[in-house]
């Protein structure tokens, strides 16, 4: 089962969290040697993520099909039979 594509908000969500998170840590723990910056930029993306599943989560489940719509129609031959052809309109004054 594929799963759902996330919604602009979720990747707004996880990409805002992802930047006020590294931004806050890089400035409050003056961190300088690679292995710190790695470790704050992994943290940051671990929360960006978590925060996108949380507000996945909280959406609900995506828009179910009404119980009108569940219900099967007659065939699209049938219904084509149903409607009343349509006829070009007449015009008297037709530009060639």
């Amino acid at each position: 089962m594929p799963l759902p594509h996330p919604t602009p908000v979720q990747i707004a969500y996880g990409s805002g969290t992802v930047l006020v998170t590294t931004l806050v840590l890089l400035l409050t723990t003056g961190a300088e040697t690679i292995p710190a910056l790695v470790a704050i930029a992994a943290l940051a993306l671990v929360l960006g993520i978590s925060v996108t599943m949380i507000a996945r989560a909280r959406s609900g489940p995506r828009s179910q099909p009404s119980a009108a719509r569940s219900e099967p129609g007659p065939p699209p031959a049938e219904r084509a039979a149903e409607r009343p052809a349509h006829r070009p309109v007449e015009r008297s004054h037709a530009r060639v």
